[in-house]
């Protein structure tokens, strides 16, 4: 851990007694009558928050009158502003709060919403950062995750009630999102994940289907990942496009900011006709795979998206336990390489696997 964080840790350990709320049961929770709610979740994985989506249905479904505003950091806000659970979104820059006008003008939006109730979920870490958020709210109750398990005591000296944290992931990533609330009585029977798109961003992707479009079905792509690590070599996700092509398939390569390598690459390695989209918004990509027939990728957010809208898929892994990262949605198929090794995924393998998916009735 850095200087830095470590003293920002026994800072807000010391002052924390100062910021204490009201005690509160889990029964007293579950049943009550908060008319606006806080959730502050502003970590920078995509994936993570695509499966803490059950978790935010859960409080809708426990506070369904209740006016509900969401957190999120920059990066996460595309994947949360149309979810069908929240009222709201809130976006926490860190890096421009550093910034003590833009700080004071985001902690006025906050305390605007006057919550009754905030909710301060995380994930396999805690943090700090998070915590303030919701004292800085002026919520009159605040509930999160607990900081002991994780070396430090703040959360006992602020919450209103303590969640339990659990730092190792055991189980899959949803459930472990929702377990915390799961303990003190706020639960959802449907575990699916939902990223919805805009107006606006299902124009924009109907617009690029109808400009490529040949007749065929339309298969989707994706080579790059965020670590190096959980990239299948490309020159074989090359000969997948090739195959595709080859099968009749109109095929859509997807590239992110972080992708431009693996673009470039995969661009001297193909040989057949494809199309390429940047991802502008994670909306326009989710309308985009919600009408196609398939989609390939390695194991990156795009891959949960796919779980979210719901499109027949093919996901690749090594390192990482599909059963902890792979989507809850049964039309994602994992697979995952022997003694965890992503090389050794054989490129006749998976094509026969992505070449086998369901065909979509769905969609024309």
């Amino acid at each position: 851990m850095s200087f830095r964080k470590s003293a920002k840790r026994v800072f807000a350990s010391a002052m924390a007694g100062l910021f204490k709320r009201q005690n509160i049961s889990a029964e007293q929770l579950v049943v009550s009558t908060a008319k606006r709610i806080l959730i502050v979740r502003p970590h920078n994985q995509m994936g993570d928050m695509i499966c803490a989506t059950p978790a935010f249905r859960a409080i809708r479904e426990t506070y369904p009158d209740a006016d509900i505003t969401l957190i999120c950091a920059p990066i996460n806000h595309d994947a949360v502003r149309c979810n069908p659970h929240v009222n709201r979104v809130i976006v926490f820059d860190k890096r421009k709060c550093r910034n003590p006008v833009h700080l004071f003008n985001h902690v006025k939006s906050l305390r605007a919403i006057r919550p009754d109730l905030a909710f301060v979920l995380n994930s396999v870490s805690y943090s700090v950062t998070s915590t303030a958020l919701a004292v800085a709210s002026g919520a009159s109750l605040i509930v999160g995750n607990e900081s002991a398990s994780f070396g430090f005591d703040i959360t006992s000296k602020i919450y209103s009630l303590e969640l339990p944290s659990f730092p190792e992931i055991d189980c899959n990533a949803v459930l472990h999102n929702l377990a915390p609330l799961q303990a003190v009585g706020i639960s959802t029977a449907d575990l699916s994940t939902v990223v919805v798109s805009s107006v606006e961003e299902i124009e924009l992707a109907n617009k690029y289907l109808a400009d490529i479009s040949t007749g065929c079905p339309v298969w989707v792509l994706h080579p790059g990942a965020g670590k190096a690590e959980n990239s299948w070599p490309v020159e074989r996700f090359a000969d997948i496009a090739d195959r595709a092509v080859q099968h009749g398939a109109t095929l859509v390569v997807l590239q992110g900011p972080a992708d431009v390598e693996v673009i470039s690459r995969f661009k001297e390695l193909v040989t057949a006709k494809v199309n390429y989209m940047s991802v502008t918004t994670v909306g326009v990509c989710g309308s985009i795979l919600q009408q196609s027939e398939r989609f390939i990728c390695n194991d990156t957010g795009l891959m949960h998206l796919a779980g979210a809208v719901g499109v027949p898929s093919i996901a690749l892994f090594g390192k990482t336990d599909p059963a902890i990262w792979g989507p809850i949605n049964p039309v994602v198929g994992c697979l995952r390489g022997n003694q965890g090794i992503l090389n050794n995924l054989e490129i006749d393998f998976v094509w026969n696997c992505w070449l086998e998916l369901p065909i979509r009735e769905d969609i024309k």
